[in-house]
């Protein structure tokens, strides 16, 4: 259960975050270049913004998949112990 809570969570998170940042460069690079520079930047600056970016999803992911695997062990370990006591 804790894997699976974890993983998905992870999963959920990073490709939320890849999807922002690069949303975010193709709305930066449309509102302030011309079509043609935009293409160009975003084409140039995708690479960049992956490497860099990439990382620090990944953690992120990481942490907030660890902290929904944990709730869910621990809700899943309290209901237990609530039918159990029944």
């Amino acid at each position: 259960m804790f894997e699976k809570a974890a993983l998905l969570t992870a999963k959920t998170l990073y490709a939320l975050a890849i999807g922002v940042g690069v949303i975010w460069l193709a709305w930066l690079c449309l509102t302030s270049l011309p079509v043609w520079a935009a293409v160009l930047m975003f084409c140039l600056g995708l690479p960049v913004l992956a490497i860099a970016a990439t990382p620090i999803a990944a953690g992120g992911a990481l942490l907030g998949g660890l902290v929904a695997g944990l709730v869910a062990l621990i809700a899943g370990s309290t209901a237990r112990r609530v039918r159990h006591g029944d």
